[in-house]
């Protein structure tokens, strides 16, 4: 069964990032698997945020970040775990889900 759904990164909230603390800064990181290659990746999206925490701007920031990552890619999500995806494997999955849905 396919639990891969599409995700908007506009929908990027705490849940889905890590604060990090480096070098004298703070980093708002957004984590996730690269599957666009031959072999899945872990790879992160990230920026210095101003204060201890993250602000709206700061969530803002990072979701247009994460979308500029999927140039030539889509954005999934499992369970907590964003993906980002070809857009033929992309189609596969949307495939998979229309033709597994239960008839009423």
């Amino acid at each position: 069964m396919e639990n891969r759904k599409p995700f908007n990164p506009t929908d990027i909230d705490e849940s889905l990032t890590r604060l990090i603390t480096h070098g004298g800064h703070i980093y708002l990181i957004f984590p996730y698997i690269n599957a666009t290659g031959m072999t899945p990746k872990f790879n992160s999206v990230s920026f210095v945020i101003r204060g201890p925490t993250a602000t709206i701007e700061d969530f803002a920031a990072l979701s247009a970040l994460a979308k500029d990552a999927a140039e030539r890619a889509e954005w999934f999500i499992s369970f907590n775990t964003p993906w980002l995806i070809t857009p033929t494997e992309a189609e596969t999955i949307r495939h998979r889900r229309l033709a597994h849905k239960p008839k009423r």
